[in-house]
């Protein structure tokens, strides 16, 4: 599976922490470290807003619908595996035309 480059407004791994790149962080950081893709679990989901359904068959987010499969969610109107946060955020953003913010930042 091909990994795409970071993209500002995407979230990856610098170090052990997540970090929300923004463009002047992707330059000063692709030089000297690599960015690593963020699973996608349960956790990430909720801090987005999406919520399980009564019978846990599936995630919803507005009328988004992600199922969870054994390494990766689908999400049902894209058709899409997705394996990594930044790749749920690249699919909201295509089917939407808008950012997916995290529902709240501690």
């Amino acid at each position: 599976m091909k990994i795409s480059p970071p993209q500002v407004g995407r979230y990856y791994y610098v170090g052990n922490e997540p970090t929300l790149f923004t463009e002047k962080l992707l330059q000063e950081i692709l030089p000297h470290h690599r960015p690593q893709p963020i699973r996608l679990t349960k956790q990430w989901l909720t801090s987005f807003g999406f919520r399980p359904d009564a019978a846990r068959h599936f995630w919803y987010f507005q009328d988004l619908k992600l199922v969870p499969g054994l390494n990766c969610w689908l999400c049902v109107s894209s058709r899409r595996y997705l394996h990594y946060v930044h790749e749920l955020q690249e699919c909201f953003a295509d089917i939407y035309q808008t950012e997916l913010p995290l529902e709240t930042q501690s």
